[in-house]
């Protein structure tokens, strides 16, 4: 026990003897002075810190002290820097419990012990779980972003072509009056909604009317036949044109209407 109250008095001063280089003090001596019941006994004088500690635990060997005084000089101004008054029953209240004797632990303590273990891993086995649930998540997360994604992708898809088709509808009455003449006037004036219900009279003979899905699929294949004769240029010319009225949908009943308005004649 008194061992470590020594080593205690040798580990308070070694700390403050690191401090004195950068306080200025280079150049330090030390005093120590023992006592044991009130009476002094042998002491240290004008020593080198360097021996500090082997010269303490000497002394405290041969002298068996109960108090020790030890104080610390600048040898080059001789000032003063530092000065502690060891006693042992003020060692006993500075001395951490660890070092203040060791009776081993009792039931209780051995118990907290052990549970704050046992928290401990069960800690680090949740952080371990939700780590691998986390992943899990994320890897599921990216394959519903995917498969949004690609029903988005259809869609817009279904989009593009519900929107040309309805651009079709709206035009099909204009173009129908403008190709009257053509052969494709009776499959426009069926789209347009013009056409004559049941039966048709031609040339004096009752013919019954194409079902509606063959005329559609006729008129589809006449547009994709006539895109087809397009040159490049003309296509591209298309494509702008349609580009322009998906920005501004009126745009296609004004050109509806310059093409089928009465041209000037020219004299």
């Amino acid at each position: 026990m008194k061992k470590k109250k020594i080593y205690h008095v040798i580990q308070v001063s070694q700390k403050m003897i690191q401090t004195f280089p950068k306080q200025g003090h280079n150049n330090v001596v030390f005093n120590a002075v023992f006592y044991r019941n009130g009476k002094k006994l042998n002491s240290i004088d004008q020593a080198a810190v360097a021996n500090f500690s082997p010269l303490i635990r000497n002394y405290d060997k041969s002298e068996n002290p109960d108090k020790v005084k030890v104080e610390f000089k600048d040898q080059d101004s001789g000032s003063l820097i530092w000065v502690k008054t060891f006693e042992w029953t003020d060692v006993d209240e500075e001395i951490p419990r660890a070092l203040n004797g060791y009776a081993g632990l009792g039931e209780a303590e051995v118990n907290d012990l052990v549970q704050r273990k046992f928290t401990e891993m069960e800690r680090s086995k949740e952080l371990e779980r939700m780590s691998s649930e986390l992943q899990r998540l994320q890897s599921v997360n990216d394959e519903l972003e995917f498969q949004m994604q690609d029903m988005q992708n259809t869609l817009d898809a279904k989009k593009q072509v519900e929107y040309y088709s309805n651009i079709i509808g709206m035009a099909l009455p204009g173009l129908a009056k403008f190709l009257s003449n053509s052969p494709m006037g009776a499959a426009m004036n069926f789209l347009a909604g013009t056409e004559v219900q049941g039966k048709e009279i031609e040339q004096g003979k009752e013919v019954e009317s194409e079902p509606k899905d063959s005329q559609r699929e006729t008129i589809l294949e006449m547009i994709a036949s006539f895109c087809k004769t397009m040159s490049n240029q003309e296509l591209g010319t298309m494509y702008l044109m349609l580009s322009e009225i998906e920005k501004d949908r009126n745009n296609l009943q004004r050109i509806l209407q310059f093409i089928t308005q009465q041209q000037p004649s020219t004299n």
